[in-house]
């Protein structure tokens, strides 16, 4: 395909993906929204400014109530600092906030693709050749509708990672190390990233984020005092890993079908439990702490091979190796909610760029990756609520495993890249 076709093919691609983004994502994710997670947010900023703990379950259910809000509601599962950043939201109506947000979330969605495009675009590639591209899976993406119906934070954690991986491709490890702190402060899981510039003895971009993280707790005892940090360790105990729940609120978030944890895949299979939405899953057997067992093996297994495929040079920077630990970031946690696989479209765009440059192998599994990621799925009906059909609760989950597998497999194809995105070895993926 030469220049002039590709650019062609960008801008159809760009029409037709923005028109149907449009409608799954501004008209379906905004008019029929749940705003479950929104709620929430809108709250802790509520109460932030007033010096309510809004951790506390009784005290933001009661809030909804006075608020006259009427839709669903989750827990305040963020560091206080976020509160904080949530206060001047709060100061509108709820549904003016909401439109705000709403607003927000997409420009930093298109912010992230503005960097993704410019990271993976080739000298010869036009632009819009890859905008078109991510348009056209932008379109029918579903965590994406999701994440704007619910009110979900992913396009800003999007932001977070892809614009530190910009920064650290372009030497600006201090910058970068500050934005990851920034995404810890609002939202702990980004911390892991800090971990990965550790091991690449990046320590200016490891202490830069843990000055900003500092910072932010600082601003937080100042405003909000000693006390919401009760709160915030309660919290965090009833999310603890593998036994995720608010119990004040009877709802249980480990075992939930909509979580593709790999922890919540072997509490499904390997213990019987309940959910007060979708009742009984039973798997093969009873047993929870073989559960337990499994799912602390699994994390440690995959921080090992993160941490043994990666190169130790600071001088040295592959975007193929921090997609990987992204990846890392969604699959160690207990919680991976279907719509967080937003967050996986820096390590799907660097897989597309292999898949597009004719050297790779096995192209049909990265379609049947993005594919299943892509697709509305319902987790909970019931010939998935016993036996060995728990699996299938985790299908999303499996399609992020394939993912992984055509990076790993492709990881040394040579792909010709822009000189805006400079490495310092010929080797495209890990050594």
């Amino acid at each position: 395909m030469n220049i002039n076709q590709k650019k062609a093919a960008g801008i159809l691609l760009c029409i037709i993906g923005f028109w149907f983004y449009c409608q799954s994502s501004l008209n379906t994710g905004y008019q029929y929204a749940t705003r479950n997670d929104f709620a929430h947010l809108y709250l802790a900023g509520y109460l932030a400014e007033r010096g309510g703990d809004f951790f506390d379950a009784n005290l933001l259910l009661r809030t909804r109530h006075h608020l006259q809000i009427q839709t669903g509601l989750n827990p305040y599962v963020y560091p206080p600092f976020f509160a904080i950043l949530l206060i001047p939201l709060s100061k509108f109506s709820y549904d003016m906030a909401w439109t705000l947000f709403t607003l927000l979330s997409h420009a930093a969605y298109f912010a992230s693709l503005a960097l993704l495009v410019r990271m993976i675009r080739r000298d010869e590639d036009e632009s819009i050749f890859w905008w078109g591209i991510l348009m056209a899976l932008s379109a029918c993406f579903y965590p994406i509708t999701k994440t704007y119906s619910a009110g979900q934070m992913n396009t800003f954690m999007l932001l977070v990672i892809t614009g530190s991986a910009y920064l650290l491709s372009k030497k600006r490890d201090m910058e970068a190390g500050a934005l990851i702190g920034l995404g810890a402060a609002i939202k702990i899981a980004p911390a892991f990233l800090l971990i990965y510039c550790l091991w690449k003895r990046k320590w200016l971009a490891a202490a830069s984020g843990l000055v900003i993280i500092l910072i932010s707790m600082i601003i937080s005892f100042s405003m909000l005092g000693v006390d919401i940090y009760g709160g915030f360790l309660n919290m965090a105990k009833d999310m603890g890993y593998g036994s995720s729940t608010w119990a004040e609120y009877n709802q249980t978030y480990h075992i939930d079908p909509y979580n593709q944890a790999p922890s919540a895949m072997w509490y499904r299979l390997c213990a019987s439990t309940e959910t007060a939405q979708f009742g009984v899953i039973q798997g093969i057997m009873n047993a929870p702490v073989a559960a337990k067992v499994l799912s602390y093996l699994t994390a440690m297994v995959i921080l090992a091979l993160l941490l043994r495929s990666t190169r130790r040079s600071s001088e040295s920077f592959t975007i193929n190796e921090y997609a990987f630990w992204t990846l890392g970031m969604l699959l160690l946690p207990s919680l991976l909610w279907d719509h967080y696989l937003v967050q996986a479209m820096l390590a799907v765009a660097i897989a597309l760029q292999v898949a597009l440059s004719g050297n790779s192998k096995y192209a049909f599994l990265l379609g049947i990756a993005i594919a299943t990621m892509a697709m509305p799925f319902v987790h909970y009906h019931p010939l998935y609520r016993s036996g060995i059909m728990t699996l299938v609760m985790s299908l999303k989950l499996f399609a992020l495993l394939i993912l992984i597998g055509y990076l790993w497999i492709n990881r040394n194809v040579k792909c010709k890249e822009s000189s805006d995105y400079p490495t310092d070895s010929e080797e495209y993926g890990f050594s």
